[in-house]
């Protein structure tokens, strides 16, 4: 099957991402010029309980495991029947990720070449639709006593590549090798096609998973290089494993310029509810800080939940987060750093002296100590980089973004879209409320392109 000896591996875990993962059973099936060398089967102490969930599908439990070896303790017999083999699995970088890293803990250094059964099912069966090793298994009648038990699991993709090299011929199975080891990092799901058409310009990209729903929207200035950097780092971050193995298409919407980019990903995230998008996803309402002064005159800021798109004065807002706790942690870190007053802040009960004025912690706003204008000055000081900055044009404007491009701008809406097709400028309305997001990336882009504002559409 191979001109150098190859290692038909399978893994269960605890169903645990990242550094809580841990391999619970490891099977290995050396090969070499066709023959079986060496076979390695062991379950293996993951230091914790196995989830019930895991349990039933593997029938591994707790007391299954609670004699076998650590991965330590098997670490250097697992290296040596790996040493100087290729790596085949299915869905090969999952079970790679988890060998390397307990081994590389264990102070061995892994570096093989992979090979994943799941791309090669795709490359030489492409008639088929799914390429699950349960649906491999059911559609080549491959024989296989215990399913999700590793050495079985092992053993079906090593009967499955014999398979396949019995029915495509040894020459379609060689250029299927050379055309992993080309392109390693690829996830399984996806054809190597696809990513030779995604363009290297600006533009916005949606993984999605086998049945078209959206796993994760990003953008970039490259959009090819960005997708591909994905899956660069699969092995390491346990984010990217996952869209790895659940990515099954691309789309992508290609954009004039960066700017384009920032907005059209931003709204996308909130139309679609991406599962891998957390930071941009719409929430009906936000945590804002809201400012107001008492009577006496001191600066109080009071912790709301409100939604910023019905909101038409955006003036004494001094904070948009998307939690109550992220709001009041905020001001805890700014109370002690500009000793402000944690009754004027509401966090503390009004009335009487704060606590923090008996240690000498507060200047005494809350009883008067302090003057209004020096204690304001200070609250001014602390929210200045988080306060939402007012609208600082007296009417709407274009903001030019391309030679043939501009927004129509008015209090950090965007209420249009002009395009210039033979210096004839045409508008397109757009019905927006006020977006957090679009406030950001807007106030940005004006700020370093003050040049770029005009009050007339030439």
């Amino acid at each position: 099957m191979f001109s150098a000896p190859a290692v038909f591996v399978d893994i269960e875990t605890n169903g645990g991402n990242g550094d809580r993962g841990r391999i619970t059973e490891i099977a290995i099936i050396r090969v070499e010029g066709g023959i079986v060398t060496d076979e390695f089967v062991s379950l293996v102490n993951p230091g914790s309980s196995i989830p019930y969930w895991i349990t039933k599908l593997t029938g591994i439990t707790d007391g299954d495991v609670a004699d076998a070896p650590y991965f330590e303790d098997i670490a250097s017999s697992v290296n040596a029947i790996l040493d100087g083999a290729i790596f085949v699995a299915h869905n090969v970088r999952f079970d790679y990720s988890f060998i390397k890293r307990q081994l590389e803990a264990s102070g061995f250094v892994f570096r093989p070449k992979l090979f994943c059964t799941v791309r090669m099912s795709r490359a030489l069966f492409p008639e088929y639709r799914g390429h699950s090793l349960e649906k491999i298994i059911a559609r080549h009648n491959i024989q296989t006593d215990q399913r999700h038990r590793a050495y079985a699991d092992a053993k079906a993709i090593l009967d499955f590549t014999r398979l396949a090299v019995r029915e495509k011929g040894e020459d379609a199975f060689a250029d299927a090798v050379h055309l992993q080891f080309k392109t390693k990092t690829l996830p399984p799901n996806i054809d190597e096609a696809a990513f030779a058409t995604i363009p290297q310009t600006p533009g916005v990209y949606i993984f999605k998973d086998s049945e078209g729903a959206p796993l994760y929207v990003g953008k970039s200035i490259n959009l090819r290089t960005r997708v591909m950097s994905h899956f660069a780092s699969d092995t390491k971050v346990s984010k990217e494993m996952k869209l790895s193995l659940t990515s099954h298409t691309i789309d992508v919407i290609e954009t004039d310029t960066e700017l384009e980019a920032l907005l059209l990903e931003s709204a996308k995230v909130k139309e679609l509810q991406p599962v891998y998008n957390r930071l941009l996803r719409r929430k009906t309402k936000q945590a804002v800080l809201l400012r107001r002064d008492n009577d006496a005159g001191y600066a109080t800021i009071s912790v709301e939940n409100r939604a910023l798109d019905e909101m038409t004065d955006l003036s004494n807002i001094y904070g948009v987060y998307t939690s109550r706790m992220k709001a009041k942690a905020r001001l805890e870190e700014l109370m002690q750093t500009f000793q402000l007053c944690p009754k004027l802040l509401g966090l503390e009960p009004a009335g009487g002296r704060c606590f923090r004025s008996q240690l000498g912690l507060c200047k005494g706003a809350c009883f008067g100590n302090e003057a209004p204008e020096k204690y304001n000055l200070r609250v001014e000081l602390a929210l200045d980089r988080s306060r939402l900055e007012a609208w600082p044009f007296d009417s709407e404007l274009y903001v030019k973004i391309s030679s043939t491009k501009a927004l129509l701008v008015d209090q950090w809406v965007i209420k249009g879209v002009v395009s210039y097709n033979d210096d004839i400028p045409t508008v397109e309305s757009i019905s927006n409320g006020f977006d957090i997001d679009t406030y950001k990336i807007l106030r940005s882009y004006l700020r370093k392109n003050p040049s770029s504002i005009s009050r007339n559409l030439y």
